[in-house]
């Protein structure tokens, strides 16, 4: 049963991507493809940072979408290359692998800056520093026999000394970790970046009707039928069947859970890692979150799969980009 809690009235930030990030797509032309004025489903998939990916829109001139379509997936490839941990040569992989970039990508230390603004608001729930907790968990769990239950503490606890935005230094010409082997991931954060960041340029080019789908989801608006889009989310009993749906107009979803990402199929060790206890999240539910800014929804997904019911109401009163979160 979905149980559904809603904050009080608060003031809200609509949270901004930087404007000097942004450029735009060309003003929309009339070309000779135009149809009859008819509204027209244009369609894109593949992948951004590992996730499947699909962006679905509508416009009276499907060829002339398609090609904005392709300066969308240039635009995610542009930002893999600072996001992906799968990329040897991007901005991501050369700080873990240096201890320090010098002359940082502005879009890559916003973020970085985001990120570890928001690990203090959650106490340290939500932290870029874990990396290392999921090395360790992943070379655990490739060795024949692993233990099921995981790392022992003292291996765990001899990580942890590594782990805690604190230890990053930030300045407009360089980042730095105070300690030797410490690593970031923003897996709990880029995605929502993208998605916002692709939402913001279609709507730049003058888009009116679109669903991005990059890991999270932001609606630009309706369908042309003037309904809203409606978004599944995943049974967490089996991760497959569709336990809701939402219906989202002009905001973003995100949805976290413990029983996603499974290290082993002989364990329930999971991706989601506690920055404080290095253990894998207990909470057995999917957590999603509505805000309109998937970033933001992104992180905070992350951050109440650690927390309670209780302790996630009484912290999204406290953050005004968060509108909603539903438990499943």
């Amino acid at each position: 049963m979905m149980q559904k809690h809603s904050k009080p009235t608060v003031t809200r930030r609509r949270f901004m991507i930087m404007a000097s990030a942004l450029g735009a797509l060309p003003a929309i032309p009339a070309t000779a493809s135009a149809l009859d004025g008819r509204m027209q489903a244009v369609n894109w998939t593949g992948a951004a940072l590992g996730a499947e990916a699909s962006i679905q829109l509508f416009h009276r001139d499907p060829e002339w979408a398609r090609g904005q379509l392709d300066r969308c997936q240039q635009e995610i490839y542009r930002l893999e290359n600072l996001f992906s941990l799968y990329q040897p040569n991007s901005a991501i992989c050369r700080l873990n692998a240096e201890g320090h970039l010098d002359n940082p990508d502005i879009e890559f230390l916003n973020l970085l800056s985001l990120a570890k603004s928001f690990s203090q608001q959650t106490n340290g729930l939500f932290d870029v520093t874990v990396q290392p907790l999921w090395k360790l968990y992943a070379d655990h769990f490739s060795r024949e026999n692993a233990v099921p239950a995981g790392p022992n503490p003292s291996e765990i606890g001899a990580v942890l000394e590594t782990v805690g935005s604190s230890m990053i230094n930030l300045t407009t010409d360089r980042i730095g970790f105070k300690k030797p082997g410490m690593a970031i991931t923003l897996n709990g954060v880029a995605q929502g970046y993208i998605t916002d960041r692709i939402t913001a340029l279609l709507k730049s080019a003058g888009f009116e009707n679109v669903l991005v789908s990059l890991g999270e989801n932001y609606a630009l608006g309706g369908k042309p039928d003037g309904n809203p889009w409606r978004v599944g989310i995943l049974s967490p009993e089996d991760g497959k069947t569709i336990a809701t749906t939402v219906d989202l107009t002009n905001k973003a979803l995100a949805t976290s859970g413990g029983y996603g990402s499974p290290f082993s199929t002989h364990s329930t060790a999971n991706h989601l890692l506690n920055p404080l206890t290095g253990r894998c999240a207990e909470f057995k539910r999917s957590v999603s979150v509505l805000s309109p800014s998937a970033t933001h929804a992104d992180m905070a997904s992350t951050a109440l799969s650690f927390m309670s019911e209780d302790e996630g109401k009484q912290f999204i009163v406290r953050l005004p980009l968060i509108e909603d979160v539903i438990y499943g």
